[in-house]
């Protein structure tokens, strides 16, 4: 059978005085079909040069046309062209998950501040996936992967923990959500697939003695940044970058970019006041809003902050106290002090996500047995009062 060739109009021919109903002699040479589509519409159609042949389709086209009333050849023709033009769009518009791993690292490089990180994450990535055309990859291709980290398959060569392989999982989403935005896909493969459970892990607060060790081993430089941290809970990337928003008078300082990519205010206290007061006095230029508040010649606090904590547990050796609770002790710490502080002092835990900039209630829901009295306050409430009659009374 040759290609059909239709048009939706009535035809002008001479019917072949031996052919029957819908079937005539095409000036082209052989078979021709004239046929009503579902839309009313008059069609004819080289069909070839056998009459078996044309016959066969006119009754064919005839039947289409009677259990599907919308059906029209000229518009389903209209319709696979109108496909075959999005498919070669697409097909022009496919990349390779490293080409886009690439694209997605220079994209980061100037959005995100933990480059490093996603740095060593996406190479991996792109070790693994790196091959297969990105809107191609599956869920089961991204299970294999997460499973491979919790089997040696990491640039470690080390098993992963499930905290651990969670953030390769979200680094994934991520760039899979960022693909969805440019157009380059039309779902996120890591969509539906569950994190692992994460267990809460060890809350380290620094007791009075514990800070005033830590204190005293700091270089005299970093000694600001370190009181500002207890006092506000800063994370170590929002104080290294802090410049000179800071609102004295209310009593703020505004932090533009953090962690979450929000700008937030966070109130100081008296100690933090003086800090900066102190600090004010010696800056450098004092009409430039961009000057970092802390002097600081770290990018990390793991350069210098686990030889200070080790000169802090000798402080207290030699004052008989017990330092093993500084084993491990991180700067990251500080804002675990800033938060458990507050809550021992019963500040409710809606209040200290809101000062801490956490993003959900359930991250902070790890210092709630800081505070046992809250419990005991609950069910104090159900006392009857004195002198107001029992139910049974009334």
């Amino acid at each position: 059978m040759t290609d059909a060739m239709s048009r939706p109009v009535r035809s002008t021919k001479k019917k072949d005085q031996d052919a029957p109903r819908g079937l005539f002699r095409h000036p082209a040479g052989g078979w021709g079909i004239r046929f009503t589509c579902g839309l009313g519409h008059i069609h004819e159609e080289k069909v070839g040069p056998l009459k078996g042949d044309a016959i066969r389709a006119h009754a064919a086209r005839r039947q289409r046309a009677h259990e599907e009333p919308s059906w029209c050849p000229v518009r389903e023709r209209s319709a696979a062209r109108r496909q075959a033009t999005v498919e070669a769009e697409h097909e022009r518009r496919r990349v390779i998950f490293k080409t886009y791993a690439e694209q997605y690292l220079a994209w980061a490089s100037a959005h995100q501040r933990s480059y490093k990180t996603t740095r060593t994450e996406v190479g991996w990535l792109i070790r693994l996936l790196g091959d297969h055309p990105l809107d191609q990859v599956t869920a089961a291709d991204i299970e294999r992967v997460l499973a491979g980290l919790q089997t040696g398959e990491s640039p470690s060569g080390q098993t992963l923990s499930g905290a651990a392989t969670n953030r390769y999982r979200d680094r994934l989403s991520g760039m899979f959500k960022r693909a969805l935005r440019l157009g380059l896909l039309e779902r996120n493969p890591v969509t539906g697939i569950p994190k692992h459970k994460e267990p809460g892990g060890r809350v380290v607060y620094l007791t009075y003695a514990e800070e005033s060790a830590i204190l005293e081993a700091l270089p005299k430089l970093l000694r600001p940044m370190f009181t500002a941290s207890v006092n506000t809970g800063l994370r170590w990337s929002e104080q290294r970058w802090l410049t000179w928003a800071v609102d004295l008078l209310s009593g703020s300082l505004t932090v533009r970019i953090s962690k979450h990519g929000h700008i937030r205010q966070v109130p100081m206290n008296a100690t933090v006041r003086q800090v900066l007061l102190e600090l004010a006095t010696r800056r450098k230029g004092p009409e430039d809003p961009k000057e970092l508040v802390f002097e600081c010649p770290y990018r990390e606090a793991a350069k210098f902050f686990p030889q200070t904590v080790a000169r802090a547990q000798a402080i207290l050796r030699t004052l008989g106290q017990d330092p093993s609770r500084l084993e491990g002790f991180t700067w990251h710490g500080l804002r675990h002090t800033f938060a458990s502080r507050l809550v021992m002092a019963g500040v409710d835990l809606r209040t200290v996500q809101e000062l801490g900039g956490w993003r959900t209630l359930a991250m902070v829901q790890r210092y709630s047995h800081l505070s046992p009295d809250h419990l005991q306050a609950a069910v104090d409430r159900l006392v009857r009062p004195e002198g107001r009659p029992e139910i049974g009374a009334i």
